[in-house]
């Protein structure tokens, strides 16, 4: 009888633990209200969309190019990972500048925590051969002359997103 309450005991302790731990955590709980990435069909295409606090869908990159379909990257594929990579990287804190780069000899576009940074996480590789600065202005749909998140530090786009996502909802 004494080893069934000590186990009761346990087992009450330990929910009581998990509950405290890991059923409240404000941190956690502070972003669920922030903005979520998530792919959707998007005018007849495969879209990653930014949902942002006030329930405002803004699309943020589009997904019409078959080119990595061979290897098993349709556009729905890519859609569904670098929605989730977004995600991550809003979760985590990293998200603030898209910039482009190079990795594995590959042109991407990738994310970094201030202007003039190098790349600090990877969100999606493009076209062998593409030029990545082009890519990313035509993909994030930023006009160079246009006053707004586009930044050009020696030769590399920075593209504060914080500040694409408020401009972009204001012209939906």
């Amino acid at each position: 009888m004494m080893k069934v309450n000590l186990l009761a005991t346990l087992a009450t302790v330990g929910a009581t633990v998990a509950i405290s731990h890991f059923g409240f955590n404000p941190s956690i709980q502070a972003k669920n209200v922030g903005t979520n990435f998530l792919c959707q069909n998007w005018q007849g295409v495969p879209a990653t969309l930014a949902k942002t606090p006030d329930q405002e869908s803004v699309p943020v990159l589009v997904w019409q190019s078959d080119y990595f379909s061979d290897s098993g990257y349709d556009p729905s594929t890519r859609c569904q990972l670098v929605s989730g990579r977004f995600q991550y990287f809003y979760n985590s804190g990293q998200l603030k500048y898209l910039t482009t780069g190079r990795m594995n000899r590959m042109p991407v576009v990738c994310v970094t925590q201030k202007q003039g940074g190098s790349c600090e996480g990877l969100l999606f590789t493009l076209k062998p051969g593409s030029d990545p600065t082009q890519a990313l202005k035509q993909l994030m749909a930023v006009r160079v002359h246009a006053s707004g998140p586009l930044n050009e530090t020696s030769g590399r786009v920075y593209i504060n997103f914080e500040d694409y996502l408020t401009q972009a909802k204001h012209s939906n």
